[in-house]
């Protein structure tokens, strides 16, 4: 399960990620959109900062996530929420794990959709949100852009970061399948204890499916929805070759 081993690592290593902008920039495409919507449902919560920040703007979100150590630290950030009953979590697949079906909104980002490499998990996240979704609901989500991954390519890379206790540096190594839009990515990090010196090693696969917009139409219409918008993710301008990361915004008929 990807994060599984790092979980308790996951927010040193993207401890750069504007996670106040981007709960920003969802907020002002459900003012757009959906300006009533006050529950929504989350798929990935992840480590629950951006359903912190959304709960502490007066938001009900609930979580779904699939692996246990990152609800462990969702967890620690509802300890951070001022009303506590605006954010829960269940452990569970965004594909099929469901809540209630009143819900005036769901998110998915930080390219969740984009872990759902076969047609069924794309179809079963969507098929999902649509049963929990009240009619006019919204399902905002996040994706690799198909012609900028292969124009940009995706490519080797290596991060270092460190705080008191630890160092860590994690190397990230892609393998692409072109005609399936898919990228294996094979991590591999490192960990030195800054006080002793010992260093552990720890290594996991994230395969990833990159996607064009027709696609996202063709999938929106099998499973109900009608697409209202995509654009860049966050700057809201036209994708392009160059861009990495669109938002699409769906809308329940």
């Amino acid at each position: 399960m990807v994060f599984e081993k790092y979980a308790q690592y996951y927010d040193l290593l993207y401890q750069e990620k504007d996670y106040q902008g981007e709960s920003n920039y969802v907020m002002s495409l459900l003012s757009k959109f959906k300006p009533e919507a006050e529950k929504l449902l989350e798929f990935g919560s992840g480590s629950g900062i951006h359903a912190r920040i959304l709960a502490n703007a007066g938001f009900k979100v609930y979580g779904i996530e699939k692996s246990q150590q990152m609800i462990d630290l969702g967890e620690v950030s509802n300890a951070e929420i001022d009303n506590k009953e605006n954010f829960s979590i269940k452990k569970g697949d965004c594909t099929n794990t469901y809540i209630d079906n009143d819900f005036d909104a769901v998110i998915s980002l930080f390219h969740v959709f984009s872990y759902q490499t076969s047609d069924d998990s794309v179809i079963g996240m969507l098929k999902n949100a649509y049963r929990q979704l009240k009619k006019g609901g919204v399902l905002i989500f996040d994706f690799w852009y198909a012609p900028a991954v292969w124009t940009i390519g995706p490519t080797l890379k290596v991060k270092r970061v460190q705080n008191d206790e630890i160092s860590i540096t994690r190397i990230a190594e892609p393998k692409c399948s072109k005609p399936k839009n898919i990228v294996e990515v094979n991590y591999q990090t490192f960990i030195k204890n800054r006080s002793c010196g010992k260093i552990s090693e720890i290594k996991e696969t994230h395969v990833m499916r990159a996607f064009n917009i027709n696609e996202i139409v063709q999938f929106a219409k099998e499973c109900g929805f009608v697409l209202l918008l995509s654009e860049e993710w966050i700057t809201g301008n036209q994708p392009c070759d160059q861009t990495w990361g669109v938002c699409s915004i769906l809308q329940k008929k």
